[in-house]
């Protein structure tokens, strides 16, 4: 086996062109990545849900505002991404 190697990159010191990005669509993604995306936008609308209660008299009420989705960044989480 060859030897393995770590290499990180400090995307703050890279000159980062969005015109250069391709972007991906639902159709690219893999059948796991598909899935995995699919649960977490199930997990965000249960989340949301729960934003809402009834009434006595079963009316549908907004009690609190609906989270935001959050995201994590190189700025905010580093080690999360490495």
């Amino acid at each position: 086996m060859g030897q393995r190697f770590n290499i990180k990159i400090n995307i703050s010191n890279t000159d980062f062109d969005l015109e250069n990005v391709i972007p991906v669509t639902e159709a690219n993604l893999k059948d796991e990545q598909e899935q995995a995306m699919a649960k977490a936008m199930e997990d965000y609308k249960q989340l949301c849900l729960k934003s809402f209660s009834t009434n006595r008299s079963g009316e549908v009420i907004q009690k609190e505002a609906l989270p935001m989705p959050r995201q994590i960044t190189f700025e905010s989480n580093p080690g999360k991404l490495q």
